[in-house]
């Protein structure tokens, strides 16, 4: 594994045990109401049936609901420690023989041998902004793929309204223009059990980012926001302390979120790509 690799896998190693209690459903609202409408994108693009890739599974919650309803889901995480409790959360729920948690970085799933073509692949919250070879990865899903399969990803662009009018409100400019900043920086994913704070390399993604990594072999068909207008994750008790103001701010996200220019900005942008037919 490449030394860049070892990093991250470290970081989410160190996290794993309260990545649930940060990101998990039902540990932070703002990641709940996310998670469900990436969960329900996801749901709408690969029917009951679909045997799925996934390139960052974190631990589980996404696999296992698409398991439950009716998927597979072969789920891929560099962190061992992610893709073990991926695996223990799907046998707790009786989903073993749907589920495969396996221990593999986005850009070695290139060596996977499927019996037969994914029907689809998906990369949830960020975990493409940790790649640094996202064209290898595209090769990859190239051939893992089967013709006009989809590719749903949901990546962390250089744009959040919500984010750059909090940090700018707050006297931190700099903070506020952050995702603007070209190339790598390091992101700040949560404290480790032994309550130091966890960094990772990242960059923010834009759609051009995406459609130049991941075409020809892929056609762009849609993106939207998520959290055009809701804070993000880490603002999660502001989120909870305004509730009522954030659901009539959901409604107009909602309208919006499809729109240009609003379906690139967010927190992160959900893109659905469709594999080309060779």
């Amino acid at each position: 594994m490449k030394p860049r690799y070892k990093d991250t896998a470290r970081a989410f190693d160190a996290l794993a045990q309260g990545y649930d209690e940060l990101y998990g459903t039902g540990g932070n609202a703002v990641m709940t109401w996310m998670r469900r409408q990436n969960l329900d994108l996801l749901k709408a693009t690969f029917p009951a049936g679909s045997h799925l890739l996934e390139i960052g599974c974190g631990t589980g919650d996404e696999a296992v609901a698409l398991a439950a309803a009716g998927r597979s889901v072969v789920a891929t995480d560099l962190s061992p420690r992610m893709a073990a409790a991926t695996q223990a959360k799907a046998r707790a729920a009786g989903l073993a023989g749907s589920v495969a948690g396996l221990a593999v970085p986005a850009a070695g799933v290139g060596l996977l041998r499927p019996t037969r073509p994914f029907d689809g692949a998906y990369a949830s919250f960020g975990a493409l902004n940790c790649e640094p070879d996202l064209a290898g990865l595209s090769a990859s899903l190239a051939r893992l793929v089967a013709p006009r399969g989809a590719f749903v990803c949901s990546v962390m662009p250089p744009c959040s309204p919500f984010e750059i009018a909090w940090f700018l409100l707050h006297g931190r400019p700099r903070v506020a223009l952050r995702r603007f900043k070209r190339g790598w920086q390091s992101a700040d994913i949560g404290p480790s059990g032994a309550g130091a704070r966890l960094r990772v390399p990242t960059r923010y993604l834009s759609l051009g980012d995406l459609r130049r990594a991941f075409e020809p072999s892929f056609a762009l068909r849609r993106s939207l926001s998520l959290a055009l207008l809701l804070p993000p994750p880490y603002l999660d008790p502001v989120f909870r302390h305004r509730r009522r103001l954030f659901s009539i701010l959901e409604k107009l996200e909602r309208g919006l979120r499809t729109r240009r220019p609003w379906r690139t900005w967010g927190d992160h942008i959900a893109v659905v790509f469709h594999r080309v037919a060779p």
